[in-house]
């Protein structure tokens, strides 16, 4: 277990970096619980793991397959490629950051190869995912995640930002307290609390790497033992070397969010690790770095 060194180092990274909510979980055991912000904040793309999982539920429930084409779910013209490359693209490829497309979804790079972060088109999924359940994206999360995981603080909410198709991107408030119960889902194999949520094979799916031009990136989840990696919305500048979190332990799995937002997970350590951000600051870089140099 951490010691209590290591908790105070951690408590005193988190206050000094102007953190909203900071939670550690080893073992199953609750050590930090650390909180300057009771309500839910945005954490932005860390939202893309929870989705992913969603995906694989949605798929142990026979309403869709990962390789399904997106065309058998969506109305064709979704996209400005032509019909022959439209229908290249599948469930997988927007999981995996290949869509070839620019962020107004024309033609940009090569289709299930190119990696370049496209939010635009990731947000698709929640359109095909609602569809074929039937429900709305709140009621199904509810149903099939947040409720059997005890997260009683998560919301999706919907941005200003409107998809081509006309409808709103969304958000997703949670504490680190819920996105916690991730962590241990995801230790778990898809199991909680005695019930398999999620099949194990996804989880192992989910977390393979995807694709070669940046094999840092799994569906919706980072990897920290590639040897290079190229950063979202930065692919221009190139391939960086060296794993995610250069003095993190290779097995660390990480969905991460804009302006700080991380959930950790080293399955070798037990440890989940979920630090959240306040509304409208910007954290440095250098936070996760930190955070492992804390850790020890």
């Amino acid at each position: 277990m951490l010691s209590e060194q290591t908790i105070s180092s951690i408590e005193t990274l988190l206050a000094e970096t102007d953190s909203a909510q900071g939670v550690v979980v080893q073992n199953g055991e609750v050590v930090i619980d650390w909180k300057t912000e009771e309500s839910p904040v945005d954490v932005f793309a860390v939202q893309k793991g929870i989705l992913t999982i969603l995906i694989g539920i949605a798929e142990e429930k026979y309403l869709l397959e990962t390789l399904d084409h997106v065309n058998h779910h969506l109305d064709p013209e979704w996209t400005q490629l032509s019909p022959w490359d439209e229908a290249k693209l599948s469930i997988e490829t927007l999981l995996s950051m290949t869509t070839g497309m620019a962020d107004d979804l024309s033609p940009l790079g090569e289709i299930n190869q190119t990696w370049r972060y496209n939010n635009v088109a990731y947000n698709y999924l929640k359109q095909i995912i609602t569809l074929q359940s039937d429900m709305s994206l709140q009621t199904l999360s509810d149903e099939w995640l947040f409720k059997p995981l005890g997260m009683t603080q998560t919301t999706w909410v919907e941005r200003e930002q409107k998809l081509p198709s006309g409808h709103s991107l969304s958000g997703l408030l949670s504490t680190a307290r819920d996105l916690a119960q991730i962590g241990q889902l995801v230790l778990g194999k898809g199991s909680f609390a005695g019930e398999q949520i999620l099949p194990s094979h996804y989880v192992d799916q989910m977390l393979s790497q995807t694709t070669t031009e940046n094999p840092a990136w799994s569906w919706g989840w980072w990897n920290n033992h590639s040897d290079f990696y190229l950063s979202p919305m930065r692919e221009a500048a190139g391939a960086i070397s060296g794993p995610l979190v250069s003095n993190a332990p290779n097995d660390l799995i990480a969905s991460r969010g804009a302006y700080g937002n991380y959930l950790h997970i080293v399955p070798s350590m037990e440890l989940v690790v979920v630090r959240t951000c306040k509304p409208g600051t910007v954290k440095p870089r250098a936070f996760e770095p930190m955070l492992w140099e804390a850790l020890g």
